[in-house]
This record gives C-alpha cells, sequence and structure tokens, in this order.
C-alpha cells in the first residue's frame, strides 16, 4: 500500500512560515509598546519627583519666584511630553493588537490545516489497517485451500 502523504503539505510550510512572521511581528510591536510604556512610567515618576521637590522647596521658606517659575515650567513641560507619550502608546497599541489579530488568524489557518492532515492521516491508518486485516483473512483463507 502507498505511503501517507498530505497533498496540502506545501500549503501547510507556507502558512506555518505566516505564523511564524505574524509572530515576529507582534513580538517587535509588543517589544516597542513595552518601551514606550516604560518611557511613559519614568516620566511620570519624574514629575512625582519635581512636584515633590517644588513643594519641599517651598515649605523650606525661602521663596524665590524664579525657581518657583521653573519649577513650573518643567513640570508643564513633562506633562506635555506625557501626554504626547499616551498619543503615541495608543496608536502603538492599536498597531499591537492588529499585529494580534493577524497572529491569530495565522494560527487558525495553521490549526485548521494540521486538524485536517489529522484526520486523513487518522483515515489512512484506519484503511492500512482494513487492508492489512484482509491480506491475512486472504493468507488465512488460502492456507485452508490448499489443505
Amino acid at each position: 500500500m502507498r505511503r501517507f502523504k498530505f497533498n496540502l503539505e506545501s500549503v501547510l510550510v507556507v502558512r506555518k512560515k505566516a505564523l511564524d512572521d505574524a509572530r515576529i511581528q507582534l513580538a517587535s510591536v509588543m517589544n516597542i509598546y513595552n518601551r514606550q510604556k516604560d518611557v511613559l512610567d519614568e516620566m511620570n515618576f519624574e514629575l512625582v519627583c519635581i512636584q515633590k521637590e517644588s513643594e519641599k522647596y517651598l515649605n523650606e521658606g525661602e521663596f524665590n519666584p524664579e525657581m518657583i517659575s521653573n519649577f513650573n515650567s518643567f513640570s508643564y513641560k513633562l506633562t506635555q511630553d506625557i501626554k504626547s507619550q499616551e498619543k503615541i502608546m495608543a496608536e502603538t497599541y492599536k498597531d499591537l493588537l492588529k499585529a494580534q489579530e493577524a497572529a491569530r488568524l495565522a494560527y487558525i489557518k495553521v490549526k485548521s490545516l494540521e486538524n485536517l492532515k489529522q484526520k486523513q492521516k487518522e483515515d489512512y491508518d484506519r484503511e492500512f489497517l482494513q487492508q492489512e486485516v484482509k491480506e491475512i483473512d486472504d493468507i488465512v483463507n488460502s492456507r485452508r485451500k490448499a489443505v
């Protein structure tokens, strides 16, 4: 009996490659998003530190309007940078969702072909077993006739 051969093996290989590419793209976008999140966290931490430092400066008793103005200007600039970073992260998050969807669809395509291959392999094994049983029966029957 012939060996098992999955007719769509080349399609499966191409889809697995597409899945790997989609996963690599997803990892890349996720890495970018995580770095952007780290930058945002650092900015928020810096803003909190500036606010604490300005409060400490005000509580010391020495009033310097220039220094207060500098603290205020820097915290305003940092706040604007945080808003910009949040907008950038929102766009990156959209890209992340697209990459996740692409990877999910690629996985579904691969899995469906793998399931089809498995089903065909089981059918082949069942046919092969039936063929073996038939051949064994033929051998046994031919020996009975000969005796």
